[in-house]
């Protein structure tokens, strides 16, 4: 299967290419394309979460663990001395980076259910549904910040299904051939099912998505995008004079 860094570099890739288009459609301000593409780029590394090995899942539960034992310190500030509130903090962060990150291992099995396109959509539908009612942003918005999230995750499982074909090798097919881009598994029954169940679940909390796919579907919205596949007559148009100070091009280029 493919490495930390291709999973990185390739979802990275995908996630701007695909921000870049939202930039030239001008679907959305560049504040918010630059969140996309943060967002699809988390997705990408999100399939490797139940490796305990894994960079992505130690960076996870690290930063977790401190951010969990702030909100400890920030809940009992007024009630406790300064030296129980560093103790507070030690007993969260160890609680969480260690404690609870060993009964996550012990939970999943790497390339298991969390590798597969349902749970790529679970992590796309929690996403959208965190953006709409926890941070208030709009359905087209939210669902926006779901499917970059669900890109780059999708991602992570093409590309481990490419490192499964050997082109070199006396086997074209390695074992892993199929683990990757998987629906469930026919091993385990009722966690596919409990998978299944989240998904639709977390689908319900999310806003109604027609105003999203009306918006990504509607031919017109890439229109701009057609008109600018190459340049006009003027290449780079205004660059140089954005770069240049105003009063250096007067005195240049001047009569």
């Amino acid at each position: 299967m493919a490495d930390f860094q291709t999973h990185l570099m390739g979802a990275a890739a995908v996630s701007g290419v695909t921000a870049t288009v939202l930039v030239m459609a001008d679907i959305a301000p560049q504040q918010a394309v630059i969140g996309y593409f943060v967002l699809g780029v988390i997705g990408g590394l999100l399939p490797d979460i139940d490796s305990p090995t894994s960079i992505p899942i130690r960076i996870a539960f690290a930063t977790l663990a401190v951010v969990a034992g702030f909100l400890m310190v920030f809940a009992f500030g007024t009630q406790y001395s300064l030296v129980e509130l560093v103790i507070l903090w030690l007993g969260g962060f160890l609680l969480i980076r260690y404690g609870l990150f060993r009964l996550f291992n012990r939970l999943t099995v790497h390339r298991g259910l969390i590798h597969s396109l349902p749970a790529g959509a679970g992590f796309g539908l929690a996403t959208t549904a965190l953006a709409f009612h926890g941070f208030g942003a709009s359905a087209i918005h939210a669902w926006m910040c779901g499917a970059f999230v669900a890109l780059g995750f999708v991602v992570h499982l093409a590309l481990d299904e490419w490192y499964s074909v050997d082109l070199y090798g006396k086997k074209l097919l390695k074992r892993s051939f199929g683990t990757a881009l998987s629906l469930g598994s026919l091993r385990q029954p009722l966690g596919t099912a409990a998978l299944y169940l989240t998904v639709g679940g977390l689908f319900l909390l999310c806003p109604s998505p027609r105003a999203f796919t009306d918006l990504v579907l509607d031919r017109d919205t890439y229109r701009g995008v057609e008109q600018r596949l190459i340049p006009g007559d003027d290449w780079f148009s205004g660059l140089l004079r954005r770069m240049t100070p105003s009063e250096w091009m007067d005195r240049s280029w001047g009569p």
